[in-house]
């Protein structure tokens, strides 16, 4: 699970670090520009893989302990969940901050020890999903810095 998700940042000519202890994130990405030069910011991964992923419509579902996600939400930078289908060897990714700022039905209710989510299965962590990830993570940083699109 670790080295598919690694494999497409790798590829993309980023940097990625295994976290050894589990502090509600598996990996940490650094990102670089065209020419080599580190970018500000990074990009925090949760890894979660299951035999078989528990699909309902057009996403996989998976419940997220209401722990992890007030951490994940008041991050600045962004938070990927990637769910990995161990038998199909794929994996699906979703930006916690992005999926509840969009609708707030989603949020938890009070007391809840879970919360769901629903990572859209069109979705797939390849090398694309790698950039998109990227740009996530500047656009986050630009209401914090005050800097225009």
């Amino acid at each position: 699970m670790f080295h598919h998700v690694e494999g497409f940042i790798l590829e993309e000519g980023h940097a990625v670090q295994r976290l050894t202890s589990d502090y509600s994130y598996d990996l940490v990405m650094s990102t670089f520009d065209g020419s080599g030069y580190a970018e500000p910011g990074s990009v925090y991964f949760q890894l979660k893989a299951a035999e078989k992923l528990q699909a309902v419509g057009s996403a996989y579902v998976f419940d997220v302990d209401v722990r992890d996600y007030n951490l994940w939400i008041q991050e600045d930078m962004p938070v990927i969940l990637v769910l990995f289908d161990a038998s199909r060897r794929r994996a699906y990714w979703l930006c916690v901050q992005r999926y509840f700022d969009d609708d707030v039905s989603r949020l938890p209710r009070k007391g809840a020890k879970t919360v769901r989510v629903r990572v859209p299965k069109r979705q797939a962590m390849n090398r694309m999903a790698v950039e998109k990830m990227r740009e996530l993570k500047t656009d986050m940083r630009r209401p914090n810095l005050g800097i225009l699109p």
